[in-house]
């Protein structure tokens, strides 16, 4: 029985059954009050809305309500499972790592995993990027493909003994790791200093029989003691039996001593590395899948070397805070990972920021535009001035580095000091390039963030080697281009240096320049005046193969690196054509060259995001 007033609660018995939901009746009338819902229940409805069942009105309004409300009911169903799919593909979406992590001891420093299954879109990204290569045109062949490749190189490796398809294939898993672990400062032991003891290599199997067969006929001739630990085989050699031994279950196959197989099979491949705050953080910049990962708790082994040092030398560590002060410095972490892109090979390294003192902010590079259009390797950095100052300042203030900086400044001081040195360089550059005379040429590039103190510099340097530069045999010489003033090194007279020892068109030379937008210095006049030379329309920095390959890592960086691999091979070849036979030469270009013409450069560009630095890299190649 109910509370007083309250309907009597219906007996199960007498609820009656529908053949169908739309037989069910309703006791809602046919327009719902405005913003109510078509799902609440009728006694919460004004009583003026409320239909008796049985009447001419409600039933003939169940019908439409019914139907309405299943509708309702249905979209509201998909609404759910398409939220509920994009919740699981925006979490699920984050690649997973290798198995292989799970066995890994907690110390390791250093773990890297490769992914020759792989996974998600990197097989037809894979056959997309081959596709550049000869051979590799059908990408329906790419599985077979692949594995002649393999083939050859495990013959090569076995000296015919094994073949990939044969004897690897059948047991392989796809996923190989090596995981090398913190020295243990404790232990005076060789193996737990060196980290052996916490190194392991892992890789997954499908196959346990045919792995272990494998295993057998690779060490056959070797004296190998068999056993079991765990849910694993153990094969130990009967020599240097703590060096490297191997165990075996249904899942991979582990290398290393028996120490840290023996902690690897406990495990049960739920070991907590993955947890660890370092680890955890980098595995949490993995958005795409990849065919390579890798991440190295860099303070962490610093930590560990330095206590490793304390042991071996007791007291040296006290007496100084070099090393607390450059622990201070470096990042906890680093990541790297690696994945196809169709027409290239693209690699990221991501790590919390170096605590230098200076953080650059993200940019075009000020030098871009002073570079030749031809030049094959570029490297530059933003901010070199600030950042080395950043640098010194971190160790001048310590006291036992207090004289050796005090030499330092003595010894800058007569170029005016430390910011008359360097203080005044921007964004900084090395570069190669070839030049119109057939030579090549290369140096730094400097945007001068105060051009009067860079002109300032290259005038003192001028005075000193005219004073001093006769007695060694340096002869000096000044050349005006275009209103910028040049100034040469001929060193063909120094001792010990002969101009026909370098390659015909090279001279032994050294040339600056400074003007109001940037500094120059490095072999050769040719090499300073194509600097000068170099501005809108025919530099580097508009050149539109150039601008298309930093387009892909990001223009807005910190740093810029690049190597033209296509233009160096250019200039290579005729050189070892000059050097080969012509049996050679002809070897070269049948069997070797095909391979090479596809490779086009390789860039890459570090920048700032958020509270990390992150640099991508890309090894591009072209079509045929």
């Amino acid at each position: 029985a109910g509370a007083a007033g309250a309907p009597a609660a219906a007996d199960e018995a007498s609820v009656p059954a529908f053949s169908s939901a739309a037989d069910a009746p309703s006791t809602i009338a046919a327009d719902p009050l405005p913003g109510t819902s078509p799902f609440e229940p009728a006694p919460s409805l004004p009583a003026t809305r409320v239909a008796t069942v049985g009447e001419p009105a409600a039933v003939e309004a169940k019908r439409g309500r019914s139907g309405l409300r299943w509708a309702l009911a249905l979209v509201g169903v998909l609404i759910v499972a398409a939220v509920s799919l994009l919740i699981v593909s925006l979490v699920g979406g984050r690649p997973a790592t290798s198995t292989a992590i799970g066995y890994m001891p907690a110390t390791t420093f250093s773990y890297t995993e490769v992914r020759i299954d792989l996974p998600g879109d990197q097989r037809p990204k894979l056959a997309s990027f081959l596709k550049a290569f000869p051979g590799f045109s059908d990408q329906s062949a790419i599985d077979p493909k692949l594995d002649d490749i393999f083939d050859r190189l495990v013959r090569a490796a076995s000296k015919d003994k094994q073949s990939w398809t044969n004897d690897i294939k059948p047991w392989f898993g796809g996923q190989v790791a090596i995981g090398v672990g913190l020295p243990d400062s404790v232990s005076t032991s060789t193996m737990a200093t060196s980290g052996a003891n916490n190194s392991l290599v892992v890789v997954t199997i499908t196959d346990r029989a045919k792995a272990i067969a494998w295993l057998t006929k690779s060490t056959e001739g070797l004296t190998i003691n068999r056993s079991t630990h765990g849910d694993a085989d153990l094969f130990i050699p009967a020599i240097n039996s703590d060096a490297v031994a191997v165990a075996i279950n249904d899942k991979v196959m582990l290398a290393g001593t028996t120490t840290a197989l023996n902690a690897a099979i406990d495990s049960g491949g739920k070991g907590t590395l993955d947890q660890n705050v370092d680890v955890k953080a980098a595995i949490a910049t993995l958005d795409k899948d990849y065919v390579m990962f890798g991440v190295v708790r860099i303070r962490a082994y610093a930590e560990a070397a330095l206590k490793l040092m304390s042991v071996n030398q007791p007291g040296v560590l006290d007496k100084t805070q070099i090393d607390e002060t450059t622990l201070a410095l470096i990042p906890t972490w680093q990541a790297q990972s690696a994945r196809f892109e169709n027409d290239a090979i693209v690699a990221s390294t991501v790590s919390p920021p170096w605590a230098i003192g200076y953080d650059s902010t993200n940019g075009p590079s000020d030098v871009l535009g002073h570079v030749p259009a031809k030049t094959i390797l570029y490297f530059d950095l933003h901010d070199v001035g600030p950042t080395l100052n950043a640098i010194i300042a971190k160790f001048r203030v310590l006291e036992e580095l207090k004289p050796a900086f005090a030499q330092f400044d003595q010894a800058v001081s007569l170029l005016g000091g430390s910011d008359a040195v360097f203080g005044w360089w921007g964004d900084t550059a090395l570069v190669v390039t070839p030049l119109s005379d057939g030579t090549i040429g290369g140096g730094l590039v400097i945007h001068p963030r105060d051009a009067a103190l860079a002109d300032r510099l290259f005038s003192t340097l001028n005075g000193f080697i005219a004073i001093g530069g006769g007695s060694t045999g340096v002869v000096t010489r000044s050349e005006d281009h275009n209103g910028t003033k040049i100034t040469i090194l001929d060193l063909s007279a120094v001792p010990g240096v002969s101009s026909t020892s370098f390659p015909p068109g090279f001279k032994p030379e050294f040339a600056w320049a400074t003007n109001a937008d940037v500094a120059v210095m490095g072999y050769g006049s040719e090499f300073v005046k194509a600097v000068l030379d170099a501005g809108p329309g025919t530099s580097l920095g508009d050149d539109a193969r150039f601008k298309g390959l930093l387009g892909r890592v990001g223009s807005e960086n910190m740093g810029v690196s690049f190597l033209d691999i296509a233009a160096f091979r250019g200039l290579l070849e005729p050189i070892a054509q000059a050097q080969s036979t012509s049996d050679q030469w002809a070897y070269y270009t049948k069997e070797i060259q095909p391979y090479l013409k596809p490779i086009d450069a390789v860039i890459g560009a570090v920048r700032k995001d958020g509270n990390l630095d992150r640099g991508t890299g890309a090894f591009t190649v072209t079509g045929p």
